[in-house]
């Protein structure tokens, strides 16, 4: 009896370690799926903080200047940047904030702030800037203003949020935020002007959630976004 329950023992043992073995492999086998779909596209995921060989910055640190320049009736006051930063981002593109890009160290829509809180983090401000390179108000004269699609412009966001620290569940959440209510230039059939500030808000709130519950990726996180936005703009009759 006892060389059995030995017996059993070591059965039960060995079917663990089979199971644990067959999880592993599972896993790597997804990963490995990722990781082709994203060699596929020219994409390497980039990882949190520097040192990358992909994903970095140049030209750093940010300076800019002590003088504010206030625009319209908005809230608080943008820095013009002194000299040109560049970032190149997991697929191997550049994006460049040229000197004088205006700034506040924001980039997250106003309507967001109270969900997102503390929009201007020591490490929001170099993706902030680039972000304001391509999008932000008071750049339109710069030779990078929208001058690539707004759904790149807001996933190279998500990648310089990364870099420069970010921890990555506040980063997909301030990048929801962004591709959510930030600008859609040049895309009139996926304008959300229509939407109230109450709907977006109900949108975001439930994106989080999501967000918390499933740790997506950045492009799962796109995806999720394009089918409520449809279903959005079904509920309004678009």
């Amino acid at each position: 009896m006892h060389s059995g329950g030995a017996s059993l023992k070591l059965v039960s043992g060995r079917a663990i370690g089979v199971m644990i073995s067959a999880l592993l492999a599972a896993a790597a086998t997804l990963a490995g799926i990722e990781q082709l779909r994203q060699q596929s596209e020219g994409r390497v995921t980039c990882p949190q903080g520097a040192g990358s060989e992909v994903c970095r910055f140049e030209g750093t640190p940010l300076r800019v200047s002590g003088t504010p320049v206030y625009i319209g009736n908005r809230q608080g006051a943008f820095l013009p940047t002194l000299e040109e930063i560049s970032f190149v981002d997991g697929s191997g593109r550049r994006w460049i904030v040229p000197p004088d890009t205006l700034t506040d160290g924001a980039s997250i829509p106003p309507l967001f702030a109270p969900l997102v809180g503390d929009r201007q983090r020591r490490e929001y401000l170099l993706a902030a800037a680039l972000h304001d390179a391509y999008c932000g108000i008071g750049n339109e004269a710069l030779p990078t203003y929208q001058s690539r699609p707004w759904e790149e412009v807001h996933r190279m966001f998500y990648d310089a949020l990364l870099t420069a620290g970010t921890p990555p569940r506040i980063a997909k959440v301030m990048f929801a935020a962004v591709y959510l209510g930030g600008p859609r230039w040049n895309d009139p059939a996926r304008a959300l002007d229509m939407m109230s500030d109450d709907d977006l808000m109900k949108e975001m709130k439930q994106g989080m959630d999501w967000i918390e519950r499933a740790d997506p990726g950045p492009e799962e996180i796109m995806d999720w976004m394009k089918d409520r936005e449809a279903k959005m703009r079904a509920a309004h009759g678009e």
